[in-house]
């Protein structure tokens, strides 16, 4: 049984292990603790999208009375944190190294799980259709997932792809203008709502311009017939010094639409040597 001081810790080295209900739980309450305290089991039942019943027989599995100990267990979470300082996520700046390690790769490992689940074989084999047909190609995104954008075109520009290069949007979005219904735009922002995003997703779909969205589980968007949305998932705390979960996510998405057009790409491994060859001329 966890004691008041480490449920958190208690938890995000479970979870992994848990249902996939369970899982909805718990990332749930590692995402908001301080929430969860001033919550009714049915709201918190709810939110998670389970009935109240599964909130308690939680509670139970995890060495827990009932839903009122889970509470005040993390009422001391948060009491603690209030005396430490939260550097990212659920780590703060009294965790030992090997605590910070395991929340580190527990965050990442969830974030990896939740996202394959979130994405139909059907949605990825579409996707790669459309990124194969595609004459030219714009990988678009903004801050952290303008890195992401980036490696992706890097990627694909070795299968031979028209990649328009850049993290610059106004760069993007000036190459965009002259896009046309043979072409393919590719955005990728969890949130969905950042600025550049939307003026993209707006011209592209005045214009009939196939769209493929890599975006969160709260981005408000409803696909046309021309669009296609694939999910990255993760459990991001409001506290963060950096989007690790989400770009981790967003990264396991870009990397397997690669490898799945280098399965259909011809002669991929010549392809690949002769960007290698030529790479080690200057080395």
């Amino acid at each position: 049984m966890p004691n008041a001081q480490n449920l958190i810790s208690h938890l995000n080295a479970i979870v992994e292990d848990l249902s996939q209900n369970e899982q909805r739980i718990a990332h749930w309450i590692l995402n908001d603790p301080s929430k969860v305290t001033t919550m009714t089991s049915q709201d918190l039942a709810q939110q998670c999208g389970v009935s109240q019943s599964s909130i308690i027989k939680f509670c139970k599995k995890i060495g827990l009375s009932g839903f009122p100990s889970l509470k005040i267990a993390l009422s001391a979470e948060v009491a603690r944190a209030q005396d430490a300082e939260q550097i990212h996520g659920d780590i703060f700046s009294d965790d030992p190294l090997s605590e910070v390690a395991q929340k580190m790769y527990n965050s990442k490992v969830a974030a990896l799980s939740e996202t394959l689940k979130g994405n139909s074989s059907a949605q990825l084999g579409k996707a790669v259709d459309r990124l194969m047909k595609a004459n030219r190609i714009i990988i678009m995104g903004v801050g952290g997932s303008a890195l992401v954008a980036e490696d992706f075109a890097s990627k694909l520009t070795k299968l031979g792809k028209a990649v328009v290069q850049g993290t610059d949007a106004h760069v993007h979005l000036a190459n965009l203008a002259r896009f046309t219904t043979h072409d393919l735009l590719f955005l990728i922002s969890y949130s969905g709502k950042t600025k550049e995003i939307l003026v993209a997703a707006d011209h592209a779909r005045a214009n009939k311009i196939p769209t493929i969205y890599l975006v969160g589980p709260s981005a408000n968007i409803e696909p046309e017939a021309q669009e296609l949305r694939l999910r990255c998932i993760a459990s991001e705390n409001l506290v963060r010094s950096s989007s690790i979960a989400t770009r981790t996510a967003q990264l396991a998405i870009t990397d397997l639409l690669f490898i799945l057009q280098a399965q259909r790409a011809e002669d991929m491994p010549s392809k690949i040597q002769d960007s290698q060859n030529l790479v080690n001329r200057i080395k």
